[in-house]
C-alpha cells in the first residue's frame, strides 16, 4: 500500500528522542492505501480468517473502496496517539489531564454503549480539540458479526459521537484490529477510513519503551478504558511522549 502524509496542520513538537507529540486531529488524511447481544462476540470465539467471508452484494451498483491505514511516511516526523475502549470515568480524565499538561492532541475509539453512559466525556474529548473516532457498540470481533448488525453499530456509535458534542467520525478502528471484507463494505459506505496501529503499548514497561520504540510514522495504540488501563501504564505512557 502506498503511502501519505496529512496534508493539516495539527501543532507539534518534538521530544529528546524524536516522539513527535501529535494526534490524529486533522491529521486524519495520513493515508496507508452491534445490536444487541453483539458484545458476547469476543476475538477468541471466532477462528476465522480475514479471507473466509465475502462481502454481500452491494445494493447499489459502483465502485466501493476504503483506505486502511496503519502507518505514516518515513519523511514526515509525525506520530499518532490514540486511545480504544473509552470513554471511562476513572481512567478516561486522567488520559485528559495528562494530555492538556503535555498539550498533545490524540484520537479516541470509543464504543458506543460507553458513549451514551458517559457523552460528558466526549464532550470534553472534542472540546479539548482531540478527535473522536468509532471503535464499535460494543468491544465485537466483527468476524462474528453479520452486516445487518455490524452496520448497526457503526450507525449507533456515530449517532452517539454526535449527540455527544463531537464532528461526525471519519476513522474506524474495529475491536481486536480484526478486518475481513464485510467489514471494509461497511467502512466504504459510511466513508470510513480503518485505522490500525504500528506501536502497542499493553504495559507499563511498553509504554516506558514508547519514545524509543516510535517513529516518524508511527500509530501508538493505548487504551483509556475495559480491563488495560492503569495509572502506572498510562503515567508511564505520559512521559514517554514528554521524553
Amino acid at each position: 500500500m502506498p503511502t501519505s502524509v496529512p496534508a493539516a496542520d495539527p501543532p507539534e513538537s518534538t521530544g529528546r528522542r524524536g516522539l513527535l507529540r501529535v494526534g490524529l486531529t486533522g491529521a486524519a488524511a495520513l493515508a496507508v492505501g452491534g445490536g444487541a447481544g453483539a458484545g458476547a462476540v469476543r476475538y477468541s470465539d471466532t477462528h476465522l480468517s480475514p479471507t473466509a467471508r465475502v462481502a454481500p452484494r452491494p445494493d447499489e451498483p459502483g465502485r466501493y473502496a476504503v483506505r486502511v491505514l496503519f502507518q505514516g511516511a518515513s519523511d514526515c516526523a509525525r506520530a499518532c496517539v490514540t486511545f480504544d475502549d473509552g470513554p471511562d470515568p476513572r481512567w478516561t480524565p486522567l488520559v485528559l489531564d495528562i494530555l492538556a499538561d503535555l498539550g498533545v492532541p490524540a484520537t479516541f475509539f470509543v464504543l458506543g454503549e460507553a458513549v451514551t453512559a458517559h457523552p460528558e466525556l466526549v464532550a470534553r474529548e472534542a472540546e479539548a480539540g482531540h478527535e473522536v473516532a468509532i471503535h464499535n457498540w460494543a468491544h465485537t470481533d466483527v468476524y462474528g458479526v453479520e452486516v445487518g448488525e455490524l452496520r448497526d453499530s457503526v450507525d449507533r456509535t456515530i449517532a452517539a459521537i454526535e449527540d455527544a458534542g463531537a464532528s461526525a467520525p471519519r476513522l474506524w478502528r474495529p475491536p481486536y484490529g480484526r478486518v475481513d471484507a464485510p467489514a471494509l463494505m461497511v467502512a466504504a459506505e459510511r466513508g470510513l477510513d480503518v485505522l490500525l496501529w504500528s506501536e502497542h503499548t499493553p504495559t507499563a514497561q511498553a509504554a516506558a519503551d514508547a519514545a524509543g520504540a516510535a517513529h516518524a510514522g508511527s500509530v501508538i495504540l493505548c487504551h483509556d478504558g475495559r480491563s488495560q488501563p492503569s495509572e502506572e501504564l498510562l503515567r508511564t505512557l505520559g512521559e514517554s511522549i514528554a521524553a
